[in-house]
């Protein structure tokens, strides 16, 4: 059998094209400590501060993120402690929703 992304053969891809279009959220989900929300769902800079928004009301967090009195520049403490587990992991999924990841 093959496995297909968008109608192409992975193995046509490469290991490298495959990875880069896959997004994995672990049980235990990896935030960066020490960081701003922001800097966990986008650490290179890469989208405006209204594509992070969206990704994050995707998910239902907007409000959540909002609510914290410095918002998108909160920082995250030592693993992600001030997040429950499944916001830990809405946070993660919002970041590979901002990716447009093919692959989840």
């Amino acid at each position: 059998g093959t496995i297909s992304v968008d109608g192409v053969d992975i193995s046509k891809l490469g290991l490298h094209k495959v990875r880069g279009g896959m997004s994995v959220i672990p049980q235990t989900p990896v935030l960066f400590s020490g960081c701003t929300i922001k800097e966990n769902l986008d650490p290179f800079c890469q989208y405006d501060e209204s594509s992070i928004r969206a990704a994050l009301s995707d998910v239902q967090m907007m409000h959540e993120i909002d609510e914290i009195p410095e918002g998108l520049n909160s920082y995250i403490c030592d693993g992600g402690s001030n997040f429950s587990a499944g916001q830990r992991q809405l946070i993660c999924l919002a970041r590979a929703i901002l990716r447009k990841s093919k692959i989840l």
